[in-house]
């Protein structure tokens, strides 16, 4: 009692040491404190989305940020401005210790002088002119306060009449690039009738350069052009002119096609290169005996050929997908004149390419804690070779281990000493591009389109091309993959994990991504298990079955939108199916045997059967500059049928950790309301069928690179049927039922710590739980203890 008198006084202490301090302390003299301004008030306007944006632009032109700003807003600030308080406070000593204060946690007066309302209103006049009000007018006034050294401000603005483009004219340009013009009219920015804006004039200039660079004007600019405006002639229209400038070199408004293509293979810059080899219009220079990479991975990423028009989005897109292969330390792509005359319209490709290091060796050894509360050390050691086979392969050869101890939470029961341990092998093969085994060699196909040209040349007839190849945003991916892993849990059983599979992917365009996996086969043994776990599967036949020696011929798809790069608030949608046997099953039904007939195998061995669908979206907001809202919703079911009752305890749901909800453990809520009798070893019993679970975060900037958090998750599993055993139902409350679903939602929340390392953050979270669905008690907050109901959660990496 006596403790907490003494916490009481000290922080009523503080309190009131707080509230006496001043703001204007530390005000010079002649000089008056900005506390924010009231909202503009506009007039004069039509309410269009050219004046919405016009005015969301004044806004920020216009705005001052006061001291202690509410989520960097100009007009609301906190009652409580502690960074002004600490300025005046510790300002004035000149002691290491105070400036360190100042710097860290002090926050310098806004001063009306800084606010400078008539410079504002200055750059807000000049904002108004180029986006087309050029009558437009902006005034202010200052509103004194009680305390006379602080004062606060307001803004007026009328924005008078909006002038409209009336005409545009295209003046001075050749015939061809005056045809050009006007096949392309219907994507031109600028259009009769729309709002005149400055930002519209430079995005048709540079529409128009696009325009020619990619019909063969290799040499133009945009600064070739410029405009004329008539802004008098008739009231409240504009009438342009763009015109080519005089005088211009006669490269400039000339048709480039491509030459011939020089690719040189270094391994460092200044190389000189002493061998090469060249066919049609191909030369490749290069050291040693033969070229260090095939000349088809770099042909089939450049996008333009000998004979074709430039086009300078072909040439970005050429450098993008070399880039992407992730073998080249720096590249580039330059073009010639390939004479000096002056009807020379050929430009020579040469594509310099400088090797990165090709071998990658990494050892990383962490202290790893998990929320589930197991402790221990984890090493990895892996190699990564580039360009493995010469065509731009990526090999990565890796290696894993860890060790760990578990205690327990004191509503988990006594500390275990549960010793587990795992080790495994990885080896993975990436392909810079779609590998069908189905498909003709290139060779053959070749050979065969040098016959059908001949023989079209015999008859007369036209030769059919064949089509393109589909043009990718990034370079497909195949990806081989085998892997070894043992798993043992002390006290429990030692499982063995062998897996390989094929996985495809690829990205059409920036927004949207594309996985394949049409086989990945896994089996799961167990090595051994003790009498406990055998005494455990005895009494949960889901487990037993889940966790049996199996097969898994498994197929899997996934989709993926990102929101373009430029989006200021973006969102992330995921979603995956996948399937395992079905395949299989079918075959044992065209031989007789009936779909839902258990005990059918593969290789002697029973392969699990199931359906999975699983989707999660996250959306971003940014309401300042370095503060943001993320929120995150995630929702999963696997459906087992045919030649399963349960699904394989690997592809189960669960909840709770440093990723999903942070006021629990891992496997420690669900399924249901169902609470595993062995608190220490619930780990094992607490999955489902059925997840669904949701987050709202706000990340606030604090300072530098330091970030808080302040979030609620909330979430559950449950199961799809009732697990009953000889004696009776074993998860009680688990089968997941609608009336019972906002119920059974496991809810916390906390706040956190994230470290911004410019490659990670480093994440500290502190969950609170608020409610748990198996409490016995009724109302919002259930949870028993206060205490018991905390979890520290470490982590590399935003949760979402």
């Amino acid at each position: 009692m006596t403790r907490n008198k003494i916490f009481i006084a000290i922080i009523s202490l503080g309190a009131l040491i707080m509230s006496a301090c001043s703001t204007t302390s530390g005000i010079p003299d002649g000089e008056q404190l900005y506390t924010g301004m009231k909202p503009t008030e506009y007039s004069d306007f039509e309410d269009n989305k050219h004046f919405r944006n016009t005015k969301e632009e004044l806004d920020i032109v216009l705005a001052t940020k006061p001291n202690a700003s509410l989520l960097g807003s100009p007009t609301v600030s906190s009652p409580f401005p502690f960074g002004l308080w600490i300025w005046n406070a510790f300002n004035p000593s000149n002691t290491k210790l105070s400036r360190w204060i100042v710097k860290a946690f002090g926050s310098q007066p806004v001063l009306m002088s800084y606010a400078n309302p008539a410079l504002h209103e200055s750059v807000g006049e000049a904002t108004l002119a180029k986006r087309g009000y050029f009558h437009g007018n902006i005034s202010y006034k200052l509103i004194p306060q009680k305390n006379p050294k602080k004062m606060k401000m307001q803004y007026f603005v009328d924005m008078g009449p909006l002038w409209r483009y009336d005409s545009i004219k295209y003046v001075n340009f050749p015939a061809d690039a005056d045809s050009l013009i006007s096949k392309d009219s219907a994507n031109s920015v600028i259009r009769n009738g729309d709002p005149f804006d400055l930002s519209s004039l430079e995005n048709e200039r540079q529409h128009l350069a696009s325009l020619f660079r990619n019909n063969g004007y290799y040499y133009y600019s945009k600064e070739y052009a410029a405009y004329m405006a008539d802004t008098i002639s008739v009231p409240g229209k504009v009438l342009l002119r763009l015109q080519l400038a005089d005088s211009l070199q006669d490269n400039v408004m000339r048709k480039w096609h491509i030459g011939n293509i020089t690719v040189n293979f270094r391994r460092q810059m200044m190389e000189q290169l002493k061998n090469s080899r060249s066919f049609r219009h191909y030369t490749v220079n290069y050291n040693g005996k033969k070229s260090p990479l095939r000349l088809g991975v770099i042909l089939s990423d450049l996008k333009l050929r000998h004979g074709d028009l430039y086009n300078a989005s072909k040439d970005e897109l050429s450098k993008q997908k070399i880039n992407s292969l992730g073998i080249f330390s720096s590249s580039s792509i330059t073009y010639t004149p390939k004479d000096s005359t002056s009807d020379c319209d050929t430009i020579n490709m040469n594509v310099d390419l400088t090797f990165d290091k090709p071998y990658d060796f990494y050892v990383e050894a962490y202290g790893r804690g998990k929320t589930s509360g197991k402790y221990g050390p984890e090493a990895i050691v892996g190699l990564t070779k580039r360009n493995a086979f010469r065509a731009g392969e990526l090999l990565n050869l890796r290696l894993h281990g860890s060790y760990e101890w578990q205690t327990g939470h004191s509503n988990e029961g006594s500390n275990s000493k549960i010793n587990s341990y795992e080790y495994g092998a990885e080896a993975s093969l990436d392909f810079p591009r779609i590998v069908n085994p189905f498909r003709v060699p290139i060779r053959k196909r070749l050979e065969k389109m040098r016959r059908q040209m001949m023989l079209a040349a015999q008859q007369g007839r036209e030769v059919k091309m064949p089509r393109k190849p589909k043009e990718f945003y990034e370079t497909p991916i195949t990806t081989l993959k085998a892997s070894f892993d043992v798993l043992n849990r002390a006290s429990f059983f030692k499982r063995h994990v062998v897996s390989g599979e094929l996985t495809y992917s690829w990205r059409p365009t920036e927004t949207s991504q594309f996985k394949l996996s049409p086989l990945t086969l896994t089996y799961e043994y167990m090595q051994s298990r003790t009498k406990k776990f055998m005494e455990m599967e005895d009494s949960m036949p889901y487990l037993k079955t889940s966790m049996a020696d199996q097969f898994m011929p498994k197929a899997e798809f996934s989709y993926i939108y990102t929101s373009p790069s430029a989006f200021r608030n973006p969102i992330k949608w995921r979603s995956t199916i996948s399937e395992s046997a079905n395949i299989v099953s079918l075959g044992y039904l065209c031989a007789g045997d009936k779909w839902n007939e258990k005990g059918k195998t593969m290789f002697k061995n029973p392969y699990a059967q199931f359906f999975k669908v699983e989707t999660e979206l996250t959306k971003l907001w940014q309401i300042a500059d370095k503060s943001s809202i993320a929120a995150h919703a995630s929702a999963g079911v696997i459906y087992s049928y045919g030649n399963s009752r349960v699904a394989p305890y690997s592809e189960q749901f669960y909840v709770g950790g440093a990723n999903s909800i942070r006021a629990f453990n891992v496997r420690s809520i669900g399924p249901g309301k169902y609470r595993s009798a062995e608190r220490n070893f619930s780990y094992v019993e607490q999955t489902g069928d059925i997840k669904f679970l949701a987050n709202l975060e706000y990340r606030p900037h604090i300072l530098g690179d330091l970030y808080g958090a302040l979030f609620v998750d909330a979430g559950n599993v449950w199961t799809m049927h009732e697990d009953r055993a000889e004696d009776g139902i074993v998860r009680e409350g688990g089968k997941f039922e609608f009336k019972n679903f906002l119920n059974q939602m496991a809810l916390g929340t906390g706040v956190g710590l994230r470290y911004d390392l410019g490659y990670f953050i480093i994440r500290l979270d502190w969950g609170i739980g608020i409610h748990v669905p198996y409490a016995d008690s009724h109302g919002f907050y259930n949870v028993d203890s206060f205490k018991d109901a905390q979890t520290l959660n470490f982590a590399i990496g935003l949760p979402f």
